[in-house]
């Protein structure tokens, strides 16, 4: 088990000093982590032995398969919720009478307005100097790089090295025959002992610089395409060469490159300073009761924020660190700066209070918007309701689902051999028409209110159990498993409670 853990090898194969390195990483030592996987080895031993006894019976499956298999048929219709918000308009003696009782809804929270100094890499781009040769040294390393990406795809054959040199014979007669036209594929597959690539007709693929031998690339450096190579000798032997194509290196403009790798060092040089420009920050903003002489000492920007609460904030005082150094005794009662608060690895801010907003009840002229809608949803919600429960008065006496819906003027729908778990039906009401108690004499009437608060009148007229033979074998199988597991995972739970039941609990002391 050990060797075939991913954690425990490198390349593929197990390593024993990476073995002993993650099991210190994870506290354990060789001995106590091999008594860890015995223990769990038994236990999941066991486990799996009483899963595997888990049994079901023709009669268990039969009722399952009543049950998720189970149809059914059923009517509805649709009160809409939209038109009557459209249509409900609040009077303004309303709005008032529930803002003077309601004031408890309407408080603020308490805000506050803080001055804060950011520090980042770019704040420092101005105090960094990028020498013209250490841009042209990067640019140049970078277009080398893109040059050798050149990549050239090879064929080859390849005799092994005779004592007698009989080798070096027969790759000559090998290259008269190109020489002469012959196709040099055909006489890979005869005569190469590369046996890797012969069958391809010595193909290799695209290589790049450097992946083969310094002789091989010396004398690929010679070749056009199309053209053979004179016999070349390597530790593997005496080869032919051929060029089969050459994919020319996309190699960027010094100017072009220019931009991006100036950008890209002062970045770097910037945040070689970020540290010692922090410290700095920290010595000079500590116990300050406010930023702005830190802030013209250091050159950098002071910025006032927002009002924002605790729960509440935009740009920095949404970050809940932000917020709790703000909301601080240090900050907003004693007045001092805050500390340093690193937000990124090259992301600092330090803060200090400069407005306090109490909360306080908002005035209706803020709040009129917020409370008329509340008194329209709460209108319509009444409105809906007593409607829809006239309609499923109507619908229990006796009136078809259709029949309602025309005089009323609302859109109805039939679902007919509906299926528990697939279906196209709306999943709402579908839940709805499962869960209702199955019809006798007549259709079963019930009304619900939707996700998006329309109302519902659903009619279950009939209910179709499923059939256990009537379904394909892999089903079948699927539900005798379902089954199967069930039980095995009651027994199985029965059992802990049985050993917790017997168990004794022994002090030592």
């Amino acid at each position: 088990m050990l060797v075939q853990v991913p954690d425990f090898q490198s390349d593929g194969k197990f390593d024993s000093d990476r073995y002993a390195f993650v099991l210190r990483q994870m506290g354990y030592t060789p001995s106590s982590y091999n008594k860890l996987l015995g223990s769990d080895m038994v236990n999941n031993q066991f486990t799996q032995g009483v899963a595997n006894t888990g049994f079901s019976t023709r009669q268990e499956v039969s009722m399952l398969a009543g049950i998720t298999e189970q149809t059914r048929d059923y009517y509805y219709l649709t009160i809409p919720r939209a038109p009557l918000l459209d249509s409900t308009t609040v009077a303004d003696e309303d709005i008032q009478a529930y803002y003077d009782n309601n004031q408890d809804k309407f408080m603020s929270e308490e805000q506050l307005v803080v001055e804060y100094i950011e520090l980042q890499p770019s704040d420092l781009f101005e105090d960094v100097n990028v020498e013209q040769s250490m841009v042209d040294e990067v640019v140049d390393a970078r277009i080398a790089t893109a040059a050798s990406n050149r990549s050239r795809r090879v064929a080859q054959i390849l005799l092994e090295t005779q004592s007698d040199d009989s080798h070096l014979e027969k790759i000559a007669e090998i290259r008269k025959k190109v020489e002469e036209g012959a196709d040099f594929a055909d006489l890979a597959r005869e005569y190469s002992e590369d046996y890797g690539t012969a069958e391809q007709g010595g193909d290799l693929g695209y290589i790049q610089v450097g992946d083969l031998p310094e002789p091989l690339s010396e004398a690929l450096d010679k070749l056009a395409v199309g053209d053979v190579s004179t016999p070349v000798e390597s530790e593997l032997g005496v080869h032919l060469l051929k060029l089969l194509d050459d994919k020319a290196a996309d190699v960027p403009s010094r100017e072009s490159l220019e931009p991006s790798v100036r950008e890209e060092l002062t970045r770097q040089l910037a945040m070689e300073l970020l540290p010692e420009r922090i410290e700095e920050l920290k010595d000079l903003s500590y116990n300050a009761g406010s930023l702005e002489g830190v802030a013209a000492q250091l050159g950098l920007e002071l910025k006032v924020s927002s009002p924002f609460s605790r729960k509440h904030g935009e740009g920095i005082t949404t970050d809940p660190r932000v917020i709790s150094a703000a909301f601080s005794q240090h900050v907003l009662e004693e007045k001092m700066a805050s500390d340093v608060l690193e937000l990124a690895d090259d992301h600092v801010v330090v803060m200090a209070l400069k407005d306090r907003i109490p909360a306080r009840i908002k005035s209706l002229a803020e709040v009129k918007g917020e409370v008329e809608a509340e008194l329209k949803q709460q209108a319509v919600s009444k409105q809906l309701q007593a409607r829809g429960e006239a309609l499923v008065q109507r619908v229990k006496a006796g009136e078809s689902v259709e029949a309602v819906a025309k005089q009323e003027s609302l859109e109805w729908q039939v679902s007919l051999d509906t299926q528990r778990f697939i279906s196209n039906a709306n999943s709402e009401i579908r839940q709805r028409a499962f869960s209702m108690v199955e019809p006798a004499d007549k259709p079963m009437v019930d009304g619900m209110v939707m996700g998006n608060g329309d109302y519902v009148v659903i009619s279950l007229v009939k209910v179709k159990e499923g059939d256990l033979a009537r379904l394909e074998p892999e089903k079948q199988n699927m539900l005798t498993a379902t089954v199967a597991l069930t039980s095995a995972s009651r027994d199985y739970q029965a059992y802990e409670t049985f050993l917790l039941q017997e168990a004794d609990v022994v002090s030592k002391y």
